[in-house]
């Protein structure tokens, strides 16, 4: 099964890393794209129509994907592991926080069954790292990462096989590898022609208020569970 995991992020003229606070961005700094230009992303590169919509979500922040595919997989809705094409300005992998530790360290200790239980993965998980998660729970088998033209950047080498980035993802020995490829957006076109199940991030912290504009031709294509 395959899930198309969209951050309105990716769709703007310029990205930002490292944000302390929850102010929305500069509107005058960051410009949306314009909306025929999104409908081409989502139609032609995305493989994506009106007249067929795909069952989906729309949340806040991202790391929320999270809890939406633990309830599709509890429902018996979604089976793993499952591909990820994530298209966003951020790998959304960890960086910069002591989630690379913590699932490391502690998480891949605890039975795979139980590490999608609240009392896991609460305390470290957000929306900069909620991917890194769905792999230590195992449900991911292969992750495309959709880069922004000013980003791409940000993956932790810890994760990947010999720490290159051009390699797969292994989070130690007895983890199973996912695969994993990083393409530029302009250079993304979607072979497999379908999808399962959207997601998209708002994203209220990287993206501003302006933005928001989008959100009604996202929904044209997304059929809101």
């Amino acid at each position: 099964m395959r899930i198309l995991d969209l951050d309105l992020d990716f769709f703007l003229n310029k990205i930002v890393f490292w944000k302390k606070n929850n102010k929305r961005l500069n509107e005058k700094d960051y410009i949306p794209w314009k909306k025929d230009k999104l409908i081409n992303f989502l139609e032609n590169q995305c493989n994506l129509s009106k007249d067929n919509k795909i069952d989906g979500r729309i949340v806040k922040k991202h790391h929320e994907a999270f809890y939406f595919w633990n309830e599709l997989i509890n429902n018996n809705k979604l089976k793993t592991p499952f591909e990820v094409v994530h298209v966003d300005a951020h790998a959304d992998l960890g960086m910069g926080d002591n989630s690379y530790d913590y699932i490391v360290g502690e998480l891949l200790k605890i039975p795979p069954q139980k590490r999608n239980n609240p009392q896991y993965i609460d305390k470290y998980m957000n929306e900069g790292n909620y991917l890194a998660f769905a792999i230590a729970n195992r449900w991911i088998n292969k992750l495309s990462y959709i880069t922004h033209p000013l980003g791409g950047n940000d993956i932790l080498k810890e994760y990947l096989i010999d720490n290159e980035i051009t390699n797969n993802i292994k989070l130690n020995n007895d983890e199973p590898v996912v695969e994993f490829e990083k393409i530029q957006g302009k250079d993304y076109i979607d072979n497999c022609k379908y999808f399962d199940y959207i997601v998209l991030s708002i994203s209220p912290r990287y993206t501003p208020k302006r933005a928001d504009k989008l959100i009604p031709v996202f929904k044209e294509y997304i059929n809101e569970i």
